[in-house]
């Protein structure tokens, strides 16, 4: 039995017999498809992991943007019944007076007379300081400073404004936005600043996808209390 186990293992070692050329076909076939199955995978991950990573970043730069403005909106009255909102401001032009900083609990604070402009994507603040007189005739210094506050601006389709401004109605807003850019009278009523609008990623990325912008949407009311003691009262900027 011995001799017979070593005759079939000495038959099996001599035989040089292998794989026919389907087989080897087959074999070939099957780990091109399993490879292009892990590839897709790897694709999709770093795909996934990139649009995550871009839309996040897209969201902390115009949130950090939106709360500086916000901030500035915020302590735009002050002067009572004074408006902040002034004339020709527009959908891509915010012009407005707002507390300098250390002002803001200031009796009589001197302002800063500051311009949020977008232009080709870049949204830029300029601020002109004011140096002395009194509400409303303050003297601004002829010196401006100028910042780039976010990059990738874009309004949010099928608007092509980033700001729109709302006038009082009997204790609260108008429906609709105002004409823009405001008029003198425009610019008196409006009580309300909404900003919108859609900020791609800063960081460069690899791969690129549309959807990795973020919208941003905030709004400042510009009241210092509201009309309770008269429903029936306008609403008017700063009361």
């Amino acid at each position: 039995m011995l001799v017979n186990l070593r005759a079939r293992i000495s038959r099996r070692l001599a035989d040089e017999r292998g794989a026919t050329m389907v087989e080897v076909l087959v074999s070939t076939a099957t780990g091109v498809v399993v490879l292009a199955g892990l590839t897709m995978v790897i694709v999709v991950t770093m795909h996934s992991n990139a649009r995550v990573s871009a839309r996040i970043d897209a969201n902390q730069q115009g949130r950090l943007a939106v709360t500086k403005i916000m901030k500035q909106l915020h302590s735009a009255c002050v002067a009572p019944k004074l408006a902040p909102i002034q004339a020709t401001s527009s959908g891509t032009l915010l012009k407005f007076v707002h507390a300098a900083p250390g002002e803001g609990n200031a009796v009589a604070p001197l302002p800063t007379m500051t311009e949020l402009s977008l232009a080709g994507g870049v949204l830029t603040q300029t601020d002109r300081v004011a140096v002395g007189g009194t509400a409303p005739n303050w003297t601004y210094s002829a010196t401006t400073t100028s910042k780039k506050l976010l990059s990738g601006v874009a309004p949010v389709a099928p608007s092509t404004s980033i700001f729109s401004y709302y006038a009082g109605n009997n204790g609260s807003t108008t429906p609709t936005a105002q004409a823009v850019p405001l008029s003198s009278a425009s610019a008196l009523e409006t009580v309300q600043v909404q900003i919108a609008f859609k900020v791609s990623p800063t960081k460069v990325i690899s791969i690129k996808d549309a959807g990795a912008a973020a919208t941003i949407r905030d709004g400042a009311t510009l009241r210092l209390t509201p009309p309770s003691f008269n429903e029936a009262a306008v609403s008017l900027p700063c009361q």
